[in-house]
């Protein structure tokens, strides 16, 4: 009796154990990039179903039997409603929650009546082909899950899109819209002359912006190891990006004779580049922190800048001329430290840095 029961524990923990399995490749073959979109609540709900995956993973070690694994199903049942709202907002179907019998068959389609056994009727939302069976008085399409009814684990919270407002837009999205991080994503309405995406190695190149006007080059690896960034023009090559893992390059790029800017990019993973106007650089007076290189306009008066650098590796601030040639340095310093220097009024910043970083504004 002892085998059979340990039996049936160990199965229903390899069927759970292929489910985290089944959702992470569900997010792999998603088709999205997060760097090609600035939909704050679609970017939230993608950071959830990857959020969800992870914390399934580490909530499964050490589970000995279903009820210990609770926490898993219902953080892939979360992950699995995030992952369709991300899918119908990319599609641009009405957001839908998934099925109630088992998230893995998706989104649902019918809002019907259903008692489970010996208990009350209750409407719930179902996929299509279970829809199908229950009006045919069939039982719905056997997983090997338990349906939600029957499971010993934390009450769901109602997700925060899940029903849009008939006749007009979701309430979520009622109000202003937050503004995506500087650098983040492609800006509205450049031109495909302007940028580029791919994945792997790759030679681009990219048209100036309005001739030999100085702009901002933006480059976003998300790679497994190693990734590399050549920049070429004017008949000079620099390698302003070295690095592992999720990398960005800042760069700004002063007037040049050449109409385009060849890069080089080394990478296993995908990229996005693109050129954007020096104008749109972030305006800063008191504090930002960021990560990587980075190109800012402090606007104030006389000030100490105060850089708190926390990663391994050097770090530089040097201003920049209206034309964005290298000026004179702020500061410098390398590894986990601090490092101060002054400026004397409104001018262009160009951050170096590899790691996390922030700096504060002391007005004099």
């Amino acid at each position: 009796m002892f085998g059979l029961f340990r039996r049936r524990r160990d199965e229903e923990l390899a069927l759970i154990e292929a489910d985290i399995t089944a959702f992470g490749e569900e997010l792999a073959r998603l088709p999205f990039d997060p760097d090609d979109h600035s939909d704050p609540d679609l970017l939230t709900d993608y950071a959830r179903a990857l959020d969800a995956y992870e914390q399934a993973k580490r909530d499964f070690v050490g589970d000995r039997d279903r009820e210990d694994a609770a926490d898993v199903t219902h953080a892939l049942s979360e992950g699995r409603s995030a992952l369709a709202r991300v899918d119908a907002r990319l599609s641009g179907r009405p957001l839908r929650p998934p099925c109630f019998f088992d998230s893995r068959h998706g989104p649902s389609t019918e809002h019907v009546a259903w008692a489970p056994e010996g208990g009350a009727t209750r409407m719930i939302d179902v996929c299509a082909a279970d829809a199908v069976r229950l009006a045919e008085g069939m039982p719905p399409i056997a997983t090997g899950r338990r349906p939600a009814a029957s499971r010993r684990s934390a009450p769901v919270r109602p997700a925060r899109h899940e029903t849009p407002r008939p006749g007009g837009p979701n309430p979520a999205s009622d109000g202003p819209q937050k503004e995506p991080p500087p650098f983040k994503v492609i800006p509205p309405g450049l031109s495909s002359k302007h940028r580029a995406q791919g994945r792997g190695n790759a030679r681009v190149r990219l048209q100036r912006l309005k001739g030999d006007a100085p702009s901002v080059l933006v480059v976003r690896i998300r790679a497994y190891k190693k990734c590399q960034v050549d920049v070429f023009q004017d008949g000079w090559a620099t390698t302003p990006l070295r690095g592992k893992g999720t990398a960005r390059l800042v760069a700004p790029l002063p007037r040049a004779t050449d109409t385009t800017v060849q890069l080089d990019i080394w990478c296993d993973g995908t990229w996005t580049a693109w050129l954007q106007p020096g104008g749109t650089v972030p305006i800063v007076n008191e504090r930002i922190a960021s990560r990587g290189s980075f190109v800012c306009h402090y606007v104030g008066g006389p000030a100490r800048i105060l850089m708190e650098h926390k990663d391994r590796g050097a770090y530089s601030v040097t201003e920049l001329t209206p034309d964005f040639e290298q000026g004179r340095e702020v500061l410098r310093g390398t590894d986990p430290s601090t490092a101060e220097g002054e400026v004397a009024g409104p001018t262009l910043l160009h951050i170096r840095a590899e790691g996390h970083w922030k700096f504060a504004v002391t007005h004099l």
